[in-house]
């Protein structure tokens, strides 16, 4: 009697050293499985970042293209747009990023979408600095609202092309109460109309929307201001104005920017990419002193020209007056260009003083046109 309860007790012992050990083996397995899915993930995601950024830095040294990307295989993931101190990211929203700190890259905050839309357009202050690349998707929608002419501009440029299906998602309203949000992942409104301010009401249809999903640019003169949604009501991004620098015309690349960018801080911080490569453009214009009225550079080449050919300065007087000897001159206007830049980098509220001389500058240089050899 006692050897058979003995042996049954050896029996049920031995079931839980089995079931022990298969639980042992069953838990290595399983964790050898989600670090295989994990690592699976994180290889995808690096790839797509790497695709990301071979499409964006192709797309954004071809001036003036308009691209439509197919991700129909990576609509599982959101991609994400950040950008501090001068330094812009994007990458898959928790997984791999790249950072950016050359080219300017204006994009919503997030994007989650079968299809991309790239286009660029060159920035210029007042030749041309570098190119803008604007990223959105077909599920993003721009409501634009008010009679400004350059609503009618930006239809025109954003329409549809079927030879590339390119196609920003845009539609102009006479109101806010005739927005009709459909399955967009999210929207934004261009407000030149000023109908939207801090505190007032949200449009019905947007009312159940998450907060991030719904935001808003708002043109006054020469200034844009940012806005989201919060709660029922909009929220004022920016404290103060942001101005749009510039010196105008058609297809001004700082104001399409404005409309392209996620929030304030990615607009300003992109347009901080953008100074810093105009210090640099205008050391090759007039060299690495030109700040101190040192010339050097293409200036120094032209007017080395005139000094050795004086039969060409003497017929052509208003060159060289143009150049250096005249009250506003290219030397003196070039300088306080540089000057200029130096203080917008170190303070964003400076850079609207670039707007003037880079004015006088295309100023000189159209004067130039006439019978002269031009600085760009």
């Amino acid at each position: 009697m006692m050897n058979s309860k003995q042996g049954q007790l050896e029996i049920s012992f031995n079931w839980i050293y089995i079931m022990i050990a298969g639980v042992v083996i069953l838990l290595f397995f399983t964790g050898i499985i989600v670090r295989q899915k994990v690592a699976s993930e994180q290889q995808l995601s690096t790839d797509v970042v790497r695709i990301m950024e071979s499409i964006f830095t192709a797309a954004g040294v071809s001036e003036k293209t308009k691209n439509s990307i197919d991700t129909s295989g990576i609509t599982d993931y959101t991609l994400t747009f950040t950008c501090e101190n001068g330094v812009g990211e994007y990458g898959v929203k928790d997984g791999s990023r790249v950072q950016n700190a050359i080219e300017p890259v204006f994009a919503p905050l997030e994007l989650q979408s079968s299809r991309l839309s790239l286009w660029s357009l060159p920035y210029k202050l007042p030749f041309k600095v570098i190119d803008f690349l604007f990223i959105t998707s077909e599920n993003t929608k721009y409501f634009l609202l008010g009679n400004d002419q350059f609503i009618t501009e930006f239809l025109n440029e954003t329409a549809a092309d079927d030879k590339i299906r390119f196609h920003i998602n845009t539609q102009h309203l006479s109101t806010l109460d005739d927005m009709a949000v459909g399955n967009n992942f999210q929207i934004r409104v261009v407000d030149f109309s000023a109908a939207i301010t801090d505190g007032r009401a949200v449009p019905s249809a947007v009312k159940d929307m998450d907060d991030d999903r719904v935001t808003a640019v708002v043109f006054t003169t020469d200034n844009v201001d940012y806005y989201q949604k919060q709660g029922m009501v909009w929220k004022k991004l920016n404290r103060a104005p942001i101005p749009i620098i510039s010196v105008g015309g058609e297809r001004d690349a700082a104001k399409y920017a404005a409309i392209f960018a996620g929030n304030d801080q990615i607009y300003q911080c992109n347009m901080q990419k953008a100074f810093y490569r105009l210090k640099l453009l205008n050391e090759v214009y007039g060299g690495a002193a030109i700040n101190t009225g040192q010339v050097g550079g293409k200036l120094q080449e032209i007017i080395s020209y005139y000094e050795h050919h004086p039969d060409i300065a003497s017929r052509r007087p208003d060159c060289l007056g143009h150049i250096q000897v005249y009250p506003q001159n290219m030397v003196s206007t070039l300088a306080s260009h540089q000057n200029k830049v130096a203080a917008c980098l170190l303070q964003p509220s400076f850079c609207v003083d670039l707007i003037s001389s880079a004015a006088q500058l295309k100023e000189l240089n159209e004067n130039l046109r006439v019978d002269c050899i031009t600085l760009y």
